[in-house]
């Protein structure tokens, strides 16, 4: 599916703020705790089939990154807390592309990584829940996919926080095994 104005320019991303977040909009200021967080195996370990990037690597998708939120209007966040300021990792909002064989390259795909001093606080639900209700209200959206490795029932249980329901398991190009959520403007506005 489509959003209304697909590829289309949305309006300037702002930050938007959660209880105990802020999402930024992501600027070359985050590269280097991009990098970091990018680096530890144990962040990577569902995210990549080849682990933790190098620095490299961490640059290229970075700057792929920062490309498309400015050029959509949309894209990935940098999660600050609001108490310390500090950065825990990011949220995106992007177009799925060329990784699977059997889902259409133009889904929109909501997304997040944490460092794992973050895990199991609630701020990957609070992180993605703005995430979600930004698909849907700014840039109009008739549906949202996610996606979480099998091994990482965590992630599955954000989707399921945020009113996804689990439609199938697929695998990517490369062999990496995925579980498929998607949640619908209509079960959204039911959830509000």
């Amino acid at each position: 599916m489509r959003p209304c104005r697909p590829c289309a320019k949305v309006d300037s991303v702002d930050v938007i703020e959660t209880e105990r977040l802020l999402l930024e909009p992501l600027s070359e200021s985050r590269l280097e705790e991009f990098v970091a967080l990018t680096a530890v195996p144990e962040t990577m370990r569902y995210w990549s089939p080849n682990g933790a990037f190098s620095r490299e690597q961490a640059e290229r998708r970075f700057s792929r990154a920062l490309t498309r939120t400015r050029d959509r209007g949309f894209g990935r966040r940098w999660i600050v807390l609001k108490e310390t300021g500090g950065g825990i990792g990011f949220t995106e909002t992007k177009y799925l592309g060329d990784g699977f064989e059997d889902v259409a390259r133009d889904e929109v795909e909501l997304g997040w990584m944490l460092a794992p001093a973050a895990w199991g606080k609630g701020y990957g639900t609070e992180a993605a829940r703005a995430a979600r209700d930004e698909a849907f209200r700014r840039l109009e959206l008739p549906s949202v996919i996610a996606l979480h490795h099998p091994e990482n029932p965590g992630s599955g249980r954000i989707m399921e926080k945020l009113g996804m329901t689990f439609e199938r398991d697929l695998v990517d190009i490369q062999g990496w095994p995925y579980r498929l959520y998607r949640l619908t403007r209509d079960r959204w506005q039911e959830l509000r």
